[in-house]
């Protein structure tokens, strides 16, 4: 009887289908689409269209000529990851957490898959988290920061100035008496869907942007003679109907004026150049989408001899005899593309 070898890359790919991503929550609210490629770049086509009117010609004249639409193509090359763990005879042989001193069954065969399979599924969830942080950084930036081994690059999607407001004085979230967050996420939502054609009917608030807007006494404030907006149901300002939802997220309510449902999102990263934990989304930002803007997660090529197809994660594993070690590393070129990048802004507000 042939007994199955844990470490062929086979195996290894089945395991890793079965394996439970990490939940998140901008990839699943605007990464749909998935690409996987065989070439080291990517290659996505624009298509900007305008907002035309047909030209009126008398009936007995000719028919007017129209340019076609015309598009252009941006080439990316995604950035390459390849975390790896080591594996010796002292971490099989040693007790795992939560295992009874002399657990039955516990094999050194068995101990070494078990550990194979913890290994690959927190080398998964680092590369799973750095997808998710590369798509908070383009919706949110507008580009991609890579620094790393031997890389030092920035990769630009083009969102322009405009999407990307800095209030300050009076105008910031802080000034509860004169600012005026309504008026300023209507005006966002409009410039938005004009220059995306895309209706805006997403919020994502940093905690302090958040806090902050509640206590503007445009939005709910009591003091002065102002309205509670979001008590005045028959005029259908907005309501606040607050909940917790998977992958950190938490669903405020909804700003009906705006047309947007509100969020914010409890996630941490640990910043590579500083070592500090960050927020995901920084605490003093908002940001305004569309969830139907086209966004693709893209993948390119692996660049290793025994990956003969298109494919999002690539697990490895080889011996070293003296010292005796085992290696386990999974590789993957990803690059998250908000290919309609107008759909976005992203402001500063505190």
């Amino acid at each position: 009887m042939n007994e199955i070898n844990l470490f062929e890359t086979r195996t290894m790919l089945e395991t890793f289908e079965q394996i439970k991503p990490v939940r998140t929550w901008f990839l699943s609210m605007f990464f749909a689409i998935t690409n996987t490629s065989n070439t080291k770049t990517v290659d996505i086509d624009v298509i900007k269209g305008k907002r035309r009117l047909a030209p009126f010609v008398a009936p007995n004249r000719q028919g007017v000529m129209v340019e076609r639409k015309g598009y252009r193509t941006d080439t990316f090359k995604p950035p390459y990851v390849k975390p790896k763990m080591i594996t010796t005879a002292e971490d099989i042989l040693k007790r795992q957490p939560g295992n009874i001193i002399y657990a039955p069954n516990s094999s050194p065969a068995i101990m070494a898959a078990e550990q194979m399979g913890k290994d690959m599924a927190e080398l998964d969830e680092m590369i799973t988290r750095r997808e998710e942080w590369m798509a908070a950084k383009a919706l949110m930036d507008g580009q991609i920061r890579v620094i790393g081994e031997g890389v030092d690059k920035t990769i630009d999607f083009g969102m322009d100035a405009d999407a990307k407001p800095v209030l300050s004085g009076t105008s910031l979230w802080t000034d509860h008496t004169n600012a005026t967050p309504l008026d300023d996420l209507n005006d966002w939502a409009e410039q938005t869907t004009k220059k995306s054609g895309k209706n805006v009917n997403i919020c994502v608030m940093g905690t302090t942007a958040w806090r902050n807007f509640m206590k503007c006494d445009s939005v709910i404030g009591t003091t002065g003679g102002g309205k509670n907006l979001f008590s005045m149901r028959a005029v259908d300002i907005g309501e606040i109907n607050p909940r917790n939802l998977p992958d950190g997220s938490r669903y405020k309510g909804r700003l009906t004026e705006v047309g947007v449902d509100v969020y914010t999102y409890d996630e941490w990263y640990i910043d590579d150049e500083s070592g500090i934990e960050e927020p995901l989304v920084p605490a003093n930002k908002v940001m305004l989408g569309a969830t139907n803007a086209r966004c693709e997660r893209n993948y390119a090529a692996i660049r290793d001899l025994g990956a003969m197809a298109p494919m999002a994660r690539f697990p490895k594993s080889w011996e070293e005899n003296d010292p005796s070690e085992r290696f386990l590393m999974v590789q993957s070129a990803p690059l998250m593309v908000p290919v309609e990048i107008d759909a976005f802004l992203s402001a500063t507000v505190v």
